[in-house]
């Protein structure tokens, strides 16, 4: 038999109409039971046109229709583990109406299981019922084998959920706290297990300061144990210790070699990089609150108001990395010092970049850095080579908030 021969024999028809099809074949439903899909499935599309929209309407009959076919197929096929005799039966036995109604009960039960691995209420991040039953039944009518694989997706994220739970309750969170967070569970669990591996009498969650000794006691460790996590897991139940397990091996295998390869300091600002990595309980929020208000009041200092301008920036940044005291506006003597300061010893990059990470406010910094690396610093250091003096005021006038006037 040829590829294209086998290809062609392939029955991709709804499930509910091969299952017809052998039944009247194999004559396991009768003319009597015939005539009476027939009116059980007029009735079904009636209802179910109404439910998503109007009886009254054709294509949202036929779209009805399609509906039918798809939740008595996969109530068919899931009761029948796909066995096609067995199918037959169940239709000759049971109403189209009660195939259908389990059908959608199936939709209804997979609707409820979490679409994210997200520690939150049950409505966060999940469309109404409506909608989804509406896409699994018309707009896109679900298989049997994709309902399989979305069910088994929806409850690994339910048990990473639970594992995270159960991980927060042992540091003595209660699930209503921990629903507050409003956290995906990857960060609590991954966080649980920093605590795990870096101290012998765990002691909750970690504030930012907190989490810097534990990033410190985590890069001391020679080889990962978990004996608190280890003696836990004897009581809990027996799929939360399989998924335990697994998450101990990405941990090792993925989070732990980045806690080597980063800083403590760069972990908890990068956010945009590393976010979702670890959770910070409430404390760490108000820590972070502290360095950002210590880090606005400097910027604040040095620009006034004007921070967010692009010449102010160019300024400060040229400043800093000659050596120079940041101010707003650049004097005719700031600029003289910083062209004397480039020609002696060139632009201090470690200074920059120091002053970036730890003066610049957080929403700026991305753009600073690649203003500084991609273009003023670059730019700058093709212009400060020259050696007319009234040529480089003019550009440092041009480039920067300039406090003197310039030549005619």
């Amino acid at each position: 038999m040829s590829i294209d021969t086998a290809l062609a024999t392939v029955d991709t028809s709804p499930y509910f109409e091969r299952v017809l099809r052998h039944a009247l074949k194999n004559h396991h439903v009768d003319a009597a039971r015939l005539d009476g899909i027939r009116k059980e499935g007029a009735k079904g599309i009636v209802q179910l046109a109404a439910y998503f929209g109007t009886a009254n309407l054709r294509p949202e009959l036929e779209a009805a229709r399609n509906r039918l076919v798809t939740l008595v197929g996969l109530a068919l096929e899931a009761e029948s583990g796909g066995r096609m005799d067995v199918a037959t039966q169940l239709l000759r036995d049971k109403t189209l109406l009660a195939l259908s109604k389990a059908g959608a009960d199936r939709l209804r039960k997979l609707h409820a299981l979490p679409s994210e691995r997200l520690l939150a209420g049950p409505e966060v991040l999940r469309e109404n019922e409506k909608d989804f039953l509406d896409k699994h039944t018309s707009v896109t009518p679900i298989t049997y084998s994709r309902y399989l694989a979305e069910q088994r997706a929806r409850e690994q994220h339910q048990h990473h959920i639970e594992l995270a739970y159960w991980l927060a309750g042992k540091f003595g969170v209660s699930r209503d706290d921990a629903t507050e967070w409003h956290v995906f569970s990857e960060s609590v669990i991954n966080s649980a297990l920093l605590i795990l591996l870096s101290e012998r009498k765990p002691a909750g969650f970690f504030s930012v300061d907190r989490f810097m000794k534990l990033h410190e006691a985590a890069l001391k460790k020679r080889s990962p144990a978990f004996p608190t996590l280890d003696a836990w897991l004897e009581d809990a139940p027996a799929h939360l210790r399989g998924l335990m397990e697994k998450e101990k091996e990405r941990f090792i295998a993925k989070v732990l070699p980045v806690i080597r390869e980063v800083p403590a300091t760069e972990l908890y600002r990068n956010q945009d990089r590393f976010s979702g990595l670890f959770f910070f309980d409430t404390s760490s929020v108000d820590e972070i609150t502290h360095h950002d208000k210590a880090r606005a009041e400097e910027w604040l200092r040095i620009t006034g108001r004007q921070g967010d301008h692009t010449d102010v920036q160019c300024g400060v940044l040229l400043m800093v990395a000659t050596g120079i005291e940041p101010t707003r506006n650049l004097r005719k003597k700031d600029a003289l010092q910083i062209w004397d300061n480039f020609r002696d010893t060139g632009f201090d990059e470690q200074a920059v970049a120091h002053f970036i990470e730890n003066v610049v406010p957080f929403e700026y910094q991305a753009d600073v850095r690649r203003m500084w690396l991609e273009d003023l610093g670059p730019e700058a250091r093709m212009q400060l080579d020259h050696h007319d003096e009234g040529d480089i005021l003019d550009y440092l006038q041009d480039t920067c908030r300039a406090s003197w006037k310039k030549r005619s």
